[in-house]
């Protein structure tokens, strides 16, 4: 039955009041002050919701999201709520409820984090599944070889591992020492030590051969500057929860423009067979209803980066990572673990202290001055500094290692 048309009018005033045509938009909070001011890193900090007693150096595992990403998400969930029963399927109603859509104007934002194509991009919920989206859907026979190196993580390794104790495939990983000194000696950003590998030389390598190249970049969206083209590579995957500072349950896959034909769906839904050059990667969207409030979440995320700068949000990672690691090198007995090269830094710095294991040390900088790090092995914690991180947040740090290591 048709909607009479002043209900139908309603309906669409009440949606663009809500924000959800096309996307919902969070309201507008205060003006920051201007970015050369002294104060403007303290007002990025007030945007979070971690208490200002508390510090939050965990992004490498999940980012803090700024308080107009929950804002965004939560609203979303609201107003679907509220409208539910006005959807009706016909083609001129917006797709806001069940996420089988082709996300055009949100791809078009992400295109530009990756010097790609908006054809280029699809939508998945994290790394580990862009991952095994490749893996699976790559045509690999018995004895086909896949190179690695040992720093892997397990959502990097696993849907190759699988392949290979099922159907024969050889996976190979290589060694990297710890920690790296050259940086062409060695993914984009290793998870656990933060090593910057040179993916760029490693793809120039691989594409005179034909091998197809998967670059893990699952701590490098928001963190460092990303190009595709510039990288070479052919696939390229990242989980925007971390640095991004987008909602857990987002992530997100690039295949270069020449490679699409050669990734068969994996998960396989209404268009998991359009080739459609038009529509490029949307074929290996194809995972059922989604949660379009995350999506809606991920756009206000990207808004917030932007509104930051790309430039800026990396200088002040590196920043405050120097800063880090200068300080563990004045102390007696602090091991850095991660790579000191410049070229090979980022904002994850992977240290311990001798004779105290990673959990004590970990629960050590909680306790004495509520400092979240998390403990990566025995010996060591990983410290991920965010740009909405402070310096005297590392100079605490600092302080707290140097008493433990004169009482332990």
């Amino acid at each position: 039955m048709l909607m009479p048309m002043m209900q139908r009018r309603d309906f669409f005033r009440l949606m663009a009041a809500a924000g959800l045509l096309p996307l919902a938009k969070p309201a507008k909070a205060a003006a920051p002050p201007p970015k050369d001011d002294p104060t403007y890193w303290r007002w990025v900090r007030g945007q979070f919701e971690v208490p200002a007693d508390e510090t939050y150096f965990n992004t490498g595992t999940l980012g803090s999201r700024p308080r107009q990403v929950t804002d965004a998400v939560a609203n979303h969930l609201r107003q679907i709520e509220q409208t539910i029963a006005h959807f009706d399927y016909k083609p001129d109603h917006p797709e806001y409820l069940a996420g089988y859509g082709k996300q055009e104007e949100l791809r078009a934002k992400i295109a530009p984090l990756f010097n790609a194509k908006p054809r280029e991009i699809a939508l998945t919920q994290n790394a580990t599944m862009g991952t095994n989206f490749i893996a699976n859907g790559l045509d690999l026979r018995p004895g086909d070889e896949v190179l690695m190196t040992d720093q892997e993580h397990v959502g990097n390794k696993g849907p190759w591992e699988l392949r290979e104790k099922r159907e024969g495939i050889v996976v190979r990983k290589l060694p990297i020492g710890t920690p790296p000194s050259d940086p062409n000696a060695v993914v984009n950003i290793t998870s656990k030590l933060g090593i910057v590998m040179p993916v760029a030389q490693i793809c120039a390598a691989a594409r005179p051969k034909n091998i197809f190249t998967l670059v893990d970049g699952a701590q490098a969206i928001g963190h460092i500057h990303i190009d595709v083209k510039s990288i070479g590579c052919d696939a390229y995957t990242t989980s925007p929860h971390k640095w991004l500072l987008a909602p857990v349950g987002n992530g997100l896959l690039y295949v270069a423009e020449d490679r699409l034909r050669d990734v068969w769906a994996t998960l396989a839904s209404a268009s998991w067979n359009d080739y459609e050059p038009a529509d490029g990667a949307f074929r290996l969207m194809q995972f059922g209803t989604a949660n379009l409030s995350l999506l809606i979440g991920l756009g206000a995320a990207i808004d917030f980066y932007n509104s930051v700068g790309s430039d800026r949000i990396e200088k002040r990672v590196l920043e405050l990572s120097n800063r880090l690691r200068d300080g563990l090198k004045t102390i007696n007995r602090a091991r850095i673990y991660s790579p000191t090269h410049p070229a090979m830094t980022c904002g994850i710095t992977t240290w311990g202290i001798d004779g105290i294991t990673g959990t004590r040390l970990m629960d050590e900088l909680w306790s004495r001055r509520k400092l979240r790090v998390r403990a990566v092995d025995e010996n060591s914690v990983r410290q991920s500094s965010h740009f909405y991180n402070m310096p005297e947040e590392i100079d605490a740090t600092l302080e707290i290692a140097r008493t433990l290591t004169r009482v332990a």
